[in-house]
This record gives C-alpha cells, structure tokens and sequence, in this order.
C-alpha cells in the first residue's frame, strides 16, 4: 500500500480508462476458449502479462488505482494484485479474460468504499478476493491465509512453522499472493506491499508486482531465526545491483486461492483440444523438474517421464493403447516442445517407434507396449558411408538363413543409438529384387551388434555415431511387414517425421526470437535499450512472420496426411522441412548476435539452438535435396533427371523397378 498520490482527477482517469475497457469489449470474441483444465501460476500470469496491452488492456496497475484511495490511506496496491489475481485465476481455469478491468475496478468500490480508506487488512484482502471470485462462473474456490510467527496481521492462529517456514511452491489451480513490510534503513515502517507469486525455484522466485503488471520481477529468497535452520523470518532482496533503495522486504502474509471441486488434471489424453494445453503445461513442468534434476538432455528420462501422461504414446493408435492423437494435434506438441530445446523432438509420441504399429510381429508387440510405457527407445539406422542422399549405393543386406536372416553392414551418422533400447536397421532387401529394402528391429545389446562412436557438434546428451554387423542372425520375427517392404515404411515414416522435425524447429526458432525480443528491450548502450535501433527490430519481424507461414503450411501438410493424401503432402513437407529448419536457424542466428558475446556463452541457450538447427538442415533430408524433391514434385522429372544424370533422359542403366526408392527427398543421415 505504497505510493499513492491524491488528485480530484482521479475519476476523469477511471473514466477514461472504463472507455478503453468498452474499446477492448470488441476482442472478447477473438479471446480463443481455453480448455477446461487447470494451468500453474507461471503460465497463467504469462498469459496475463502477454495478453495485455495499451489498446486492450487486461490488468489495472497500482498507478492506476492509487489516485482513489484516501491522501492518508496508503496505496492501492493489494486492490490491484486481488484484480491481477483473479485474471490470472481465469487463465488457470479455462476462463476467458475480463476485458473491462476498469470498469470491474470501478465496481468494486462502489460496492466496497471502505477500500478507499486503504490500508486493508488481511481479513479485507479475503472479503476482497471472495467478492471477485463471485465472477468465476460458479466455480468453487477457497481462500486461506498463513503469517508469519511475528506478523501483526494475521486473522487467525494460522502462522507458518519455524522449522519449514512458508509453502512458496506453486501448484496448479492455485494463485498465491504475498504480503511483506517495507521497512526503511532507519527501521521506520512505511506499510505493505502485495505481488503475486509465479514461481519459487532454487531459492528465486518470480512474481507480477502490481507497480508495474506486465514486467518480470524477481526476488532471493532469505530465511532467518534463531538458528542456521530456522525459517521463521522470510526477507526478499533484489538481484545484486538492481535494488538501490536500502529498504528491508519481510514477508509476512500469504494469501492462496485454490480452485476446488474439480479434477486437476485431465486423466488422459485422446487428441482432444483440452489435451493440447494440459500436454503442453505437462511438458513445461517436467522440463523444469528434469533441469533441476540435471536431465533436461536425456531422451530417457524425458520418454518416462512423460509416459506419466500419456507423452511417448501419444501419436501411436489407439487399438495397441497409443493416444490416437492426429498428425494436426501433434505437430502443435512438437512446436511446443522444440521451444523448450530442438532435441525434444524425438521424445514426443512413438517417434521411430511408430512403423512398429503396423508390424504382426510378436517382438515389436511387445516393444511397442514397453515405448507407451517410457521403458523403450527407438533409433534408426539408414545412412551407410557414401550412401546418404543417393540410396542406392546402399551396401548392408540380408540373407535368408533357416527361419531368419543374417544381416551385414555398415551404418554410420545416426543418432541416440547409446540411449536406445532398439534400432530399426534398413537393408537391402533378401529377396534381390533391386531397389527393395527391408526394415528390422533389433534390440541395441543383440549379439552382434556393434556401436562405433562419433560426435556431433550438437545433439547435447545424446550420442551420434554408427553400426557395424556381420552375419548377424535374427529371427523372422525381427522383421518389419515383409521382407522387402522396407521402401514403403521408409516413405511413410519420414514424410511424418520431416514434418514433425520442421514443426519442432519453428517452435525452436519462435523461443529465441522471445529471447531476442527481451534482449534488445533489456539490453542498455550508448544511453539507452539497444532495441531502439530498429535493424535490431527487423530481424523480429521477417522471421516471426516467415516462422508463422511455416507453420501455417505445416498445419495444411498435416491435414493432408491426416486425410490419407500422403502424395499431396509431399511437396509440401519437404519444402517446410527446407524453408522452416532455415528460417528458424536465421531466428536463432539472429538472437545470438543481438547477445552480443552473451549469445556465445552457455548462459543463455541459443548456441545449442544454433548447433542443433545446423544439424537438423542435414538430418532427415538436407535443404539442398529437399529443395530439389519440390522442383521434382511440383514441376515433373525432367529437371532432376537433368540435374542428376546431364541430360533429359535418364539411362536405362539407372532405372529400378521402384523409381521412388531413387528419389532425392530420403535422408543424408538421421538424427
């Protein structure tokens, strides 16, 4: 209750900004429906904090208020956090946003003008909070309060614990709001102060200050008492360097709203559109849980981890328990996940596990049950040394032997294969016909197998090298469809995983360009925020805008894979895995250099993102031959003919039965 200034103008400013609110009226229809489930604090605020804006405004500021409280009541400062609050509420709650927060603040002290007196108390702050929850639609809440052992505020005998202190920690479908005093370095008492809490990690948490709504604000953390253990007294601090005000920050109330009466999270997910922002709030919570665990890298950890809610069988059918999810619904997960780290890419639904589905193998039954469970890993093995973009030169093969076959071979440049429980190995077909291929699944310990490492510049904690095989014998059961079906599972295989791969980058792109922003606003030289000099800002505006018609033909290639058009689709997947792994690499570029030599050190992510970007225009098709697999699916074969054999007539000696096993759009090396 800080900060407040008299003027008889206070009204006049209600009023106008109660016309801006009637302005934002006109964007509730475009306010999409969030789905009825519960989000965290962190990404509601989020939600509140990026929504809001001059000409739509969703949050009411301290400032704003501060001019109708009475000249010796204080500031208005827990009336605008209880209203930050409740849109923060709603975000968590699936609700759509009140547009006219001013015209709702307006309400409220009409009905409540004891709120002018400022100075509230605790039981002011509920009866406040109570009366805004009547608009959440009828849903339930409850309210509580928990003080400090030494607070002069506290409603009733609920004060923390010595020993554990406060519970700071954030959970789903409940907004925390705290309460500390402000001392000045002399000991004087200048009154309290409310925010909000978003997140408490590592001794750091984030919170909206009511002051200033839509800015990011931090706090360290302290505990003091009378022992080295104690948690009784709670301080907040400033980052070093930032506070100069030599005040004292003591928590000394929390305030928690929790919705209740409701399940907390859906308990599968089907493909529905609910499942998509409970899929991605899941994601973004066990992201942070395997970075404090230090496993943010590990597909392993990542594949059971997820297996909790339903993440690596999510685009597997439904008749072997898979979630059924369309190709549409998937690649918004994979966006998703590429903006938390590109790598992600590979631990979201069946990935190389997904031809498995169509196998009457018992083996791949079995494995397939274990991938929906997070127990087992799927690499893949295609690209041989000198057999990359050109199949054909394709040198390991299988044999028949007895019931099974013997496998030869060399593979080399695929990824995961130290992390994997299997690997589907493609060879030459034992039928001999040529240009047929077959695929096999082979557990990673098979006797015979053998890895050869080599490294990669990205792909951080995964590994990258080869096979090697000799007369390795593995039972019919080993294999994928039949012997020479390989091409075909190949073909269908990586038409989905390209596009997967180019969704995951645009999210990885979307992600730096959110740090690039932030940067040049942040970021101070020469007397001012470096994003003032616009070629700073253009970079932002042609890769959000390439980015986002990326995406746009991503969402129309997975409609057509969706509808069974995989031929439509073609074109189209290999010029998105072109254009969008490029243009997310230049976002990613970009932001490294807005940096500075920041963007070059590991306190920030966007040299991975660059490495892993690089990695991805070579995995899985490179940009050169995907470019050209357009030309050819677009404008016919004469000018790949052309540009492979020097003229347009493709020899006799160059045909194959199958001209697609032939054809530029497979992958140099997989990732």
């Amino acid at each position: 209750m800080l900060g407040r200034n008299n003027s008889t103008l206070a009204t006049v400013a209600l009023v106008v900004a109660l016309l801006l609110g009637e302005a934002s009226r006109c964007i509730a229809e475009e306010v999409e429906k969030r789905p009825a489930i519960y989000g965290t604090p962190a990404n509601g605020l989020d939600e509140v904090q990026t929504r809001h804006s001059d000409a739509h405004p969703i949050v009411v500021s301290q400032g704003e208020l501060d001019k109708l409280i009475d000249a010796d009541g204080g500031g208005a400062c827990p009336i605008s956090a209880a209203l930050i609050a409740l849109q923060g509420i709603r975000a968590m709650a699936s609700m759509p946003f009140d547009t006219q927060p001013h015209r709702t603040a307006l309400r409220v002290f009409t009905e409540k003008p004891e709120l002018k007196k400022g100075r509230i108390s605790n039981k002011g702050v509920v009866d406040l909070l109570a009366y805004l929850c009547q608009d959440l639609e009828g849903k339930p809440v409850s309210i509580t309060t928990v003080s400090a052992p030494n607070s002069q505020h506290a409603i009733s005998g609920t004060k923390w614990s010595d020993s554990t202190g406060p519970d700071l920690s954030t959970r789903r479908g409940e907004l925390k709001i705290l309460a500390y005093t402000v001392k000045t370095s002399d000991g004087a008492i200048r009154g309290r102060h409310f925010v909000i809490l978003k997140e408490f990690l590592n001794g750091k948490m984030s919170f909206v200050n009511p002051g200033s709504p839509t800015k990011k604000r931090f706090f360290i953390v302290e505990y003091r008492g009378a022992t080295l253990a104690s948690k009784q007294r709670v301080f907040f601090h400033s980052p070093a360097g930032i506070d100069k005000s030599n005040q004292t920050y003591e928590l000394n109330t929390v305030f928690t709203i929790r919705l209740i009466g409701e399940k907390m999270i859906a308990p599968e997910f089907r493909g529905t559109s609910n499942a998509l922002s409970s899929i991605k709030s899941k994601i973004d919570q066990l992201a942070e849980e395997l970075r404090q665990r230090k496993q943010f890298h590990s597909p392993v950890a990542w594949r059971r981890g997820g297996a909790s809610f339903g993440l690596p069988g999510l685009d597997l059918p439904k008749d072997v328990g898979g979630g059924g999810w369309s190709t549409s619904a998937t690649v918004e997960v994979f966006r998703h996940a590429g903006r938390h780290n590109l790598n992600l890419r590979d631990v979201v639904g069946g990935a190389h596990g997904r031809p498995l589905s169509k196998s009457r193998s018992p083996i791949a039954k079995d494995v397939l049950r274990d991938v929906i469970d997070g127990e087992a890993y799927i690499a893949v093995a295609i690209t041989e040394r000198g057999a990359g973009t050109d199949m054909k030169q394709m040198k390991s093969r299988a044999v028949r032997s007895g019931s099974g076959f013997k496998l030869t071979g060399r593979k080399l440049w695929n990824a995961r294969l130290r992390e994997a429980t299997h690997v589907v190995i493609y060879t030459l077909a034992a039928n001999g016909v040529a240009g047929e291929r077959s695929a096999f699944l082979i557990p990673i310990n098979h006797p015979g197998l053998r890895i050869v490492d080599r490294y990669a510049h990205g792909l951080t904690g995964n590994s990258f090298g080869g096979l090697e095989f000799d007369d390795m014998f593995v039972s019919s059961e080993h294999l994928l469809g039949e012997d020479g079906d390989g091409g075909k599972i190949f073909a269908e295989h990586f038409q989905y995983w390209r596009l997967m791969q180019a969704a995951s980058a645009i999210g990885c792109g979307e992600s730096a360009l959110d740090q690039m922003a932030k940067r040049i606003q942040d970021r101070h030289a020469f007397g001012g925020p470096i994003g003032r000099f616009t070629h700073l800002q253009q970079p932002l505006g042609e890769y959000s805008t390439k980015l986002k018609m990326a995406m746009a033909l991503t969402r129309e290639a997975a409609a057509l894979i969706d509808d069974g058009e995989y031929e439509s689709a073609a074109p189209l997947v290999n010029g998105i895995k072109a254009e969008g792994v490029e243009t997310a690499l230049a976002a990613c570029d970009a932001a490294m250099r807005a940096h500075g030599a920041m963007g070059y050190s590991r306190n920030v992510d966007l040299g991975d993102r660059v490495r892993d970007l690089m990695g991805l225009r070579i995995a899985d098709g490179t940009t050169d031959v995907m470019r050209m697999s357009v030309v050819k699916e677009t404008y016919g074969t004469p000018l790949w003919v052309m540009a492979v054999y020097g003229n347009h007539d493709k020899p006799e000696s160059a045909k194959t039965k199958d001209e697609n096993a032939t054809a530029p759009s497979e992958p140099i090396e997989s990732q």
